[in-house]
């Protein structure tokens, strides 16, 4: 048997759900404390929250088919749209561009789509769990900026209104942007609070996923092809922060010299390659710190710490204030 074609309009358009594409505020969506659940015959149950800013659209998306799907759409979009790849498969093609978007978990991609005509498949029985991201093009023109490469192309796309993706294919979802995520959906504050601290984590994510975009910097004295593998380093380091590695290690991770990763990575990072690793660990420290599940000893332990004393003198060391301190703070608020 075939697959089931729908148009994304007979799924997504009834009330309240507001298109994920969308960045209007025109659909009052007051679901921020548990999933509203919504069951279709063709294409089974889907399960969402989703939030609406002045420029920025979320939607958190958990879907389970009951058959293989063709889900496409031919309404024109006029924003840039995000895709954090939590579980499930997802092949994506869209109008304009050359390449299909296959999601898996952990990637996310970047696309502008203006014709909006995408096709989207998925196999029966299939969960899917998507974090969707839309925001208003100009307003995240304005963010990028113009300085590089890789914003001016996006800048003359967005000029002439044609298509793009922010590189050809997807990327890794690093740790600490599943910890942002993880922030995003969990946040238990109220009103205003709420509403800046979401817009500031996804202003954060975003950041993260435009600098895996733009790729390589350039620093003189460090050749194009050492600057490659110092960056492919780095990326390597934001998966793997948690485990314990030796500079000659390190070195084979990247085929290059321990010499030239010492100072390379410094000159380039401007960190040394152990000191981003530490700021990589004490940063997802905090994080678990700030959520009220995670006490001083579970962190020391994911950590790789054999003694909890030994983390919160590292701990205080870097972040300047003990580790209970947070966890307290936390727990207070």
């Amino acid at each position: 048997m075939g697959a089931t074609f729908i148009h994304s309009a007979d799924i997504l358009d009834f009330n309240p759900i507001p298109n994920p594409q969308s960045v209007i505020p025109g659909v009052p969506v007051d679901n921020q404390g548990e999933f509203l659940t919504r069951y279709h015959p063709k294409v089974g149950e889907m399960k969402f929250k989703s939030l609406l800013f002045p420029h920025l659209h979320l939607m958190n998306l958990h879907w389970t088919s009951r058959e293989d799907v063709v889900l496409y759409d031919s309404t024109p979009v006029d924003t840039i749209n995000i895709n954090f790849h939590m579980a499930g498969r997802l092949d994506t093609k869209f109008e304009g561009l050359s390449h299909d978007l296959n999601m898996r978990p952990g990637k996310h991609n970047l696309v502008f789509s203006p014709e909006g005509a995408d096709t989207n498949r998925v196999a029966a029985n299939d969960s899917l769990e998507m974090f969707h991201i839309s925001l208003d093009k100009a307003f995240f023109a304005n963010l990028i900026g113009c300085d590089d490469h890789w914003s001016e192309r996006i800048h003359k796309n967005l000029l002439h209104n044609r298509p793009f993706s922010g590189i050809t294919g997807t990327a890794d979802t690093t740790p600490l942007m599943h910890s942002l995520i993880r922030e995003v959906k969990q946040c238990r504050q109220m009103g205003a609070m709420r509403n800046l601290m979401i817009q500031s984590r996804v202003l954060e994510l975003l950041a993260l996923q435009i600098e895996q975009f733009r790729g390589p910097e350039r620093v003189e004295g460090i050749s194009a092809a050492d600057t490659d593998k110092l960056y492919q380093l780095k990326y390597f380091l934001d998966t793997h922060f948690l485990e314990e590695f030796s500079l000659a290690e390190l070195s084979r991770v990247c085929l290059l010299n321990e010499f030239k990763v010492k100072k390379g990575f410094k000159e380039l990072f401007g960190n040394t390659v152990f000191g981003y690793l530490r700021q990589l660990r004490m940063g997802y420290a905090e994080r678990l710190l700030l959520d009220a599940s995670c006490s001083v000893e579970e962190v020391s332990d994911l950590l790789g710490y054999e003694h909890a004393q030994h983390f919160s003198i590292a701990f205080k060391k870097y972040r300047g204030i003990n580790p209970s301190m947070i966890r307290n703070k936390r727990t207070i608020a």
